[in-house]
């Protein structure tokens, strides 16, 4: 059995998933693939457009055969949690042998040659790092610097690439795992990851959520995603509509309102300064977004400032340990991935959830933010069902 995994956002899904999973699939001649998928909120510190279940269903819809849950603490961190939490739940699964992601670079050279340096930390990158960090550099920026100062180095526009980075740290996560998961790259197809302008050949999710904000015409995206997804984005929007951030924004401020500067370097992303720069302007806070443009700095990015606040909302002080592995949704003929994943998982695979093992708040907060938004009634974490297709 030949099962390849991917990892996901699905945010929404589009024209370049489809290829990426089409191509996952021929590349490896998978009998199976399998998606590691982010929940309610996103790896950029912002709610999903539309929750998980119907974004589970895309996938499914598309091509898919088995999406799991990547818990929340690590869906929302940093590049190297968000990759630590989704390769240690493939790894965990005992039955992948490749993980396919999507990068602009498009081969595997730079990645397993920088992902050794960062695992090896050699006296000069160390020194380098050091330097760069006691300028005022940021972490990421510190990073870049010193490994662009290695010997023979050539990866200053490898590090400019945010799915390259991704990328990496899956890479370097297989290597600190010593996993038996082989890492295999594909070239994105989209012209540009942030480009907010839909395209004539394969629009970025970036492009396709801008124009759902500014537009009710769904239609203006229909021949961005694949036919089957497109079906599961009207139904979804028939029932409820996007969320974003701002969404949140009255919660964000009360919770704000009930800490200090000392209480909020507890939560994830949030250090001292940041936590005195969020008590100095609170004042001044109108929305989730405003308020996250207002904090940012050249030390801290504006999606470092959207996790941190997410965080605090969401009451995140560090990613809980992955003890079990969630099925949100699977394909009826998948039934023996199923199978052999129970036979050999190093941890248990659920299919329905109860509070002994799921904090349930982090979704009930996202299903009560739509459901008084749009005037529907609230369905609690617990009783929604798994997605069959």
């Amino acid at each position: 059995m030949k099962v390849t995994g991917v990892i996901t956002e699905y945010n929404p899904f589009h024209n370049g998933h489809k290829y990426h999973i089409e191509e996952a699939r021929r590349i490896t001649d998978a009998d199976y693939i399998v998606a590691v998928m982010s929940p309610d909120y996103v790896q950029r510190g912002v709610p999903a457009m539309i929750d998980k279940h119907a974004r589970a269903k895309m996938a499914l819809a598309a091509g898919v055969d088995l999406v799991l849950e990547l818990p929340v603490g690590y869906a929302t961190g940093s590049a190297e949690y968000f990759a630590a939490g989704a390769v240690n739940i493939l790894d965990a699964l005992g039955i992948i042998r490749y993980c396919c992601f999507g990068s602009e670079h498009g081969t595997l050279d730079y990645f397993l040659e920088i992902a050794k340096i960062l695992l090896e930390e050699p006296p000069s990158y160390q020194d380098a790092l050091k330097m760069y960090l006691k300028k005022g550099d940021s972490f990421p920026v510190a990073r870049k610097k010193a490994l662009c100062a290695e010997p023979n180095s050539k990866w200053e526009d490898f590090l400019a690439s945010p799915n390259n980075i991704l990328g990496l740290e899956y890479c370097k996560k297989l290597l600190q795992l010593q996993s038996t998961i082989e890492p295999i790259t594909i070239q994105r197809i989209e012209n540009d990851y942030h480009d907010e302008e839909l395209s004539a050949r394969v629009s970025s999710a970036t492009a396709i959520r801008r124009k759902l904000e500014d537009t009710t015409d769904i239609l203006a995206i229909k021949q961005h995603m694949p036919k089957s997804a497109f079906r599961v984005l009207a139904e979804t929007l028939d029932r409820t509509g996007i969320l974003n951030e701002d969404d949140f924004s009255l919660l964000l401020k009360y919770k704000l309102m009930c800490e200090t500067p000392e209480s909020l370097t507890n939560y994830m992303d949030v250090s001292e300064s940041l936590a005195n720069r969020i008590s100095n302007h609170l004042n001044e806070f109108r929305s989730f977004s405003q308020f996250a443009d207002l904090l940012k700095t050249r030390e801290l990015t504006r999606t470092r400032i959207n996790r941190a606040l997410l965080h605090i909302l969401l009451n995140i002080h560090q990613p809980d340990p992955i003890t079990h592995i969630r099925v949100l949704g699977f394909q009826e003929s998948a039934a023996p991935l199923l199978s052999a994943i129970k036979a050999g998982s190093k941890l248990p695979l659920i299919t329905k959830v109860n509070e002994k093992i799921y904090d349930p708040f982090a979704a009930n907060l996202y299903e009560s933010t739509a459901s008084m938004k749009y005037d529907r009634g609230f369905v609690h974490e617990f009783s929604k069902t798994l997605i069959k297709y």
